[in-house]
């Protein structure tokens, strides 16, 4: 009878730890993915899905609004290639993010 009783508290605790852990790897899930959503990667991968566009276009969209200075062709051809190679978002393309972002989260992924 004792041993019943301490077999089902038994249980009762690790069902209780295992729920708790489910927790936790739900939280912990939850923020890496608000991360990865609040990164440029994502913003970029999100416009070029909406909008039919590939990421290289938008890096070429990006430096025609960059109100700076004129981005070259070769500049922003460079630049696709560090950002594939190392995830280096230019300053164009940043700010380009950054001045459309409201209107970028408004936007739904398409789910094909």
């Amino acid at each position: 009878m004792f041993t019943e009783i301490i077999n089902v508290i038994g249980s009762v605790c690790i069902a209780l730890l295992a729920g708790m852990g489910l927790v936790a790897l739900y939280k912990l899930n939850a923020r890496k993915i608000q991360k990865h959503q609040d990164s440029m990667e994502f913003y970029l991968y999100k416009i070029s899905r909406v909008t039919g566009n590939s990421e290289y276009d938008v890096f070429c969209k990006s430096a025609e609004d960059w109100p700076v200075a004129t981005v070259s062709k070769d500049k922003i051809d460079t630049d696709f290639k560090y950002y594939l190679n190392r995830q280096v978002v230019p300053p164009y393309v940043n700010h380009f993010v950054r001045e459309n972002k409201h209107h970028i989260d408004e936007l739904h992924l398409p789910r094909f």
